[in-house]
């Protein structure tokens, strides 16, 4: 039964599933809302108020996640994980792997590579330069990683990711006094 639905479907249901659910629950506030305005009930009102704010509220993040995310499952090459946790990104490969500090980092770009395809760049202050393929299993995760960014634009992560061919675009930039020599 796992050839039941189609390869493209499944990743479009996993990579709008959240936004879908959002949906679901503003719905269902604006149904109790509406039958409570109409019994002249003032607690329903605010449950159903309280459920719609919280599933456009609830929306709006999971749709800007989605479009950041492409759906990558780490089986293209080259493979690899992504982990984010307790403000660093870690990437795992086969041939090893990497982790960067959120807050020591420096400068992020998105990158073509020939040999790698779209990449992010993650620079650091103090240690080695991260390259992370767009399409790694558990890329969904750095659009909330990189959001924490001070002063980063998350409109220009969904750009950068949803537009393709150019060589090198830097997508933010740190304070300059704690820049590495780059």
């Amino acid at each position: 039964m796992s050839g039941f639905i189609r390869p493209e479907m499944a990743r479009f249901v996993r990579r709008w599933a959240e936004t879908f659910a959002a949906g679901v629950i503003a719905l269902v506030g604006l149904r109790i809302f509406w039958r409570a305005y109409t019994h002249y009930n003032w607690m329903g009102e605010a449950i159903g108020g309280l459920l719609m704010l919280i599933g456009f509220a609830a929306g709006w993040a999971a749709y800007r996640r989605a479009q950041f995310n492409h759906g990558g499952d780490g089986s293209v090459l080259p493979p690899g994980l992504i982990e984010v946790t307790e403000r660093q990104i870690s990437y795992f490969t086969s041939l090893g792997g990497d982790t960067v500090d959120i807050a020591a980092m420096t400068r992020l770009e998105i990158r073509s590579i020939p040999s790698l395809g779209r990449v992010w760049v993650l620079k650091q202050s103090e240690g080695p330069t991260l390259f992370i393929p767009v399409g790694a299993a558990g890329a969904k995760n750095l659009f909330d990683a990189f959001s924490a960014l001070p002063g980063i634009e998350q409109s220009r992560l969904i750009e950068a990711v949803n537009t393709g061919g150019e060589h090198k675009r830097v997508i933010w930039r740190g304070d300059p006094k704690f820049r590495a020599l780059t």
